[in-house]
């Protein structure tokens, strides 16, 4: 009886193993994922899948902040799994914010000299995360609530002044002369390569001039001023940055005045002046008129412009032929005007010098007779080339001579005469 009673106590203790076993074991594959695939003979065979994670948890690239007062920089995160261009936001606390600035793009700036620490955390945007799922569906993004704590040293400001400096303020040259404009050595570097632009009003344009490479001449009689600016190289700007580390390139505002004083060389008188001061003639006589030479200069050219109080008398074309129309006598005055050619040939010959004309008024007398033989006149005379009929004082003159020879030759006689009865 005794035996019988525990093989029915063994077999409901083995029932309630039996039922309990199977409830757990369904729970725990209930609570599995399940992924049926199909096999090359066509049989289901149901397989476990585990869940894939992936990191997100923002990296930056910094790591401590050195900076000056007034400099800017960024606070940038590492791409993802390769992924570019993500966004989100910072937050940011600075435990002296007096020191240093961060907004939530992670710009920051230093404000005044000091140091600090910085707590840096950042939040990825909603596209940013979808763009990473795409790329990972099969991940579980996780992302660790570590915020980053960053050193921060802000320095006073170190400013390297690129102001140019040059080598003149002023320049006094004479009509001809060259010369060099020169920038001094900045932020250590004295190799400096850049152009220069001057600013010069267009009405003093040809007093001097300045090309870029800062190489001036000096053109003609003047003062003026102008403006001088230099503009650096971008190889220049860069051999400052490198030699300056960290500093900030600064050039003032301030426009630098250059004044410039040209004077000639020498100065020329070229005033042109008639070689007569008058003309004497008769009706139908012809003459030409010309200007006394320069120094110097061959067959100058011009022409002439003339003002004739009585233009009936004598005419002048404006090369300086005349021709006497009736008789009576007028004035007249010219000016002359030297040709581009001879203005050339004086510039030439005399380089830096001032060529100066006076405005004189030079009055010419005419007096025109009547005659019945013509005559040229030769340039710079006013006597007439053809035969001229001898004056009446020339006719008398010449019969007071022979009346004195007359006389000489009377006395000559007696006195042979004379001598001739003495000896007898």
């Amino acid at each position: 009886m005794s035996n019988k009673k525990c093989l029915m106590l063994g077999l409901l203790f083995c029932t309630v193993s039996l039922s309990f076993v199977s409830r757990s074991f369904a729970e725990e594959a209930s609570s599995s994922t399940e992924t049926l695939m199909t096999t090359s003979s066509g049989s289901t065979v149901q397989t476990e899948k585990q869940a894939k994670v992936l990191d997100i948890t923002p990296e930056f690239t910094v790591s401590t902040i050195k900076t000056t007062v007034g400099e800017k920089g960024s606070i940038e995160v590492k791409p993802v799994e390769g992924i570019k261009d993500l966004k989100g936001t910072f937050k940011v606390t600075v435990a002296d914010p007096s020191v240093l600035s961060i907004n939530e793009k992670g710009i920051w700036q230093g404000l005044k000299a000091g140091t600090t620490k910085a707590t840096i955390d950042f939040e990825w945007s909603k596209d940013s995360l979808k763009k990473i799922q795409e790329k990972f569906p099969e991940h579980e993004l996780a992302q660790k609530s570590i915020a980053k704590e960053v050193p921060v040293t802000v320095a006073e400001e170190k400013i390297v002044g690129i102001t140019p400096k040059y080598n003149v303020s002023a320049i006094k040259a004479k009509i001809g002369d060259t010369g060099q404009f020169t920038v001094e050595p900045m932020g250590g570097v004295s190799d400096l390569k850049g152009t220069f632009t001057a600013h010069i009003k267009d009405e003093h344009k040809d007093v001097i001039s300045v090309d870029a490479n800062g190489k001036w001449t000096a053109l003609k009689a003047g003062t003026t001023e102008f403006v001088l600016d230099y503009k650096l190289s971008d190889e220049s700007y860069k051999a400052i940055q490198d030699k300056n580390p960290g500093s900030i390139l600064r050039a003032n505002s301030i426009a630098t005045v250059i004044k410039a004083e040209v004077t000639p060389v020498g100065t020329m008188n070229i005033t042109p002046m008639l070689d007569i001061a008058s003309i004497e003639g008769k009706v139908g006589d012809t003459g030409q008129l010309k200007v006394k030479p320069i120094e110097g200069m061959k067959n100058p050219t011009g022409l002439f412009t003339f003002s004739i109080k009585d233009p009936s008398i004598i005419e002048i074309d404006k090369d300086g032929n005349w021709k006497a129309l009736k008789a009576g006598t007028t004035e007249f005055t010219y000016t002359y005007t030297w040709s581009e050619e001879t203005m050339k040939q004086l510039s030439e010959k005399y380089p830096g010098y001032e060529f100066a004309i006076q405005e004189l008024a030079q009055v010419v007398k005419v007096t025109i007779t009547d005659g019945t033989i013509s005559s040229t006149k030769p340039a710079g005379t006013t006597k007439p080339t053809g035969k001229q009929l001898p004056a009446t004082n020339e006719a008398s003159q010449e019969s007071w001579i022979l009346a004195v020879g007359l006389m000489l030759l009377i006395l000559t006689l007696a006195g042979w005469s004379k001598k001739s009865l003495t000896n007898q």
